[in-house]
């Protein structure tokens, strides 16, 4: 008899176990009570707020990658071709590549510098190639290009590392392996495949180091010279693995920042505090793509929107 009130008492027992589990199952498919809620944060006091959308373009594409201005053109790369567009959209040119562009840097003299995904080919103002350098090796994942002093940098994510070209002849310079400080040696913090990095108009190297969400400034021989970093849940600062995935300068050397996931733009002064909200995450799609960015001399914000295959126009509300 007391073996049989055994046998019942684990029974019951199991069941209540199993009862359990279950109600902690179905709670945590409906949530997790303790998960951060990101929500919050999708919300920007107007007040930040001191751009507006003025207009849009859209493209005609599939698959849009990369964005620049130079010479009062917007150049676009998508698919496997070059586009050249006016400011107000209408085609200049449109150029067929050899593959899919990655990111590309055009010169005010219309010269074109396009990287795929290891390699960088040089195209005149026609649309023409006129050289193609070689191809690096299958670890290479060129993601941003800039030119300062004949030199081209490119940010190799695959290698984690910034890479240095004549610009005239394409032979190699070397690399910048990147640290945060004297005696502090780490190198870029590269998850994925998001590595950006711009020459202001004071003719300073800014590399993103997204991992740190931080900016890094180098001499051209590598040297680390000064850095900033910000990381935050908040609007002030940056999130997520890897952030900012793009970046741009206004012409008084502020920072234009573009963030994937939630997805939102803004501009931070030269030693790094938020000046103001470009475009809130409200304006994008959610646990979107980050929008590649380009800058006029009048500091109008061009966002290449990869998701909606649209570049959105953006202007200082007391410039309007």
């Amino acid at each position: 008899m007391k073996e049989k009130g055994l046998y019942i008492f684990l029974s019951l027992l199991a069941v209540a176990i199993a009862a359990i589990m279950v109600a902690d199952f179905n709670s945590a498919r409906e949530g997790n009570p303790y998960a951060m809620d990101i929500e919050e944060f999708r919300s920007v006091d107007p007040a930040l707020i001191q751009y507006r959308e003025t207009r849009n373009i859209r493209l005609e594409c599939e698959y849009p990658a990369a964005i620049a201005y130079a010479g009062g053109c917007l150049y676009i790369g998508a698919d496997s071709f070059l586009q050249v567009i006016t400011p107000e959209g209408r085609e200049l040119l449109k150029a067929s590549l050899s593959a899919s562009p990655r990111c590309l840097f055009p010169t005010e003299e219309g010269k074109v510098f396009v990287a795929f995904r290891s390699h960088i080919e040089v195209l005149n103002a026609s649309g023409k190639q006129m050289a193609q350098w070689d191809t690096l090796d299958k670890n290479t994942m060129i993601t941003s290009l800039a030119l300062k002093d004949g030199i081209l940098f490119a940010a190799d994510a695959g290698h984690r590392r910034i890479a240095k070209f004549s610009a005239d002849s394409g032979a190699p310079l070397g690399f910048i392996e990147g640290e945060t400080g004297k005696g502090s040696f780490h190198g870029f913090i590269v998850p994925g495949p998001t590595f950006d990095l711009a020459v202001n108009n004071d003719g300073e190297l800014w590399v993103v180091n997204p991992g740190k969400h931080g900016f890094e400034q180098y001499t051209n021989d590598g040297t680390l010279r000064t850095f900033w970093e910000n990381t935050s849940q908040g609007i002030d600062g940056f999130t997520g693995c890897c952030n900012p995935a793009h970046m741009a300068f206004l012409p008084d050397g502020s920072f234009v920042t573009s963030e994937k996931r939630m997805v939102r733009i803004k501009v931070h002064r030269p030693s790094g505090e938020l000046e103001s909200v470009v475009a809130p995450p409200e304006k994008f799609e959610d646990n979107g793509k980050a929008p590649d960015i380009a800058v006029s001399p009048e500091g109008t914000i061009y966002a290449l929107d990869l998701d909606r295959k649209m570049i959105r126009v953006f202007e200082k509300k007391e410039q309007l």
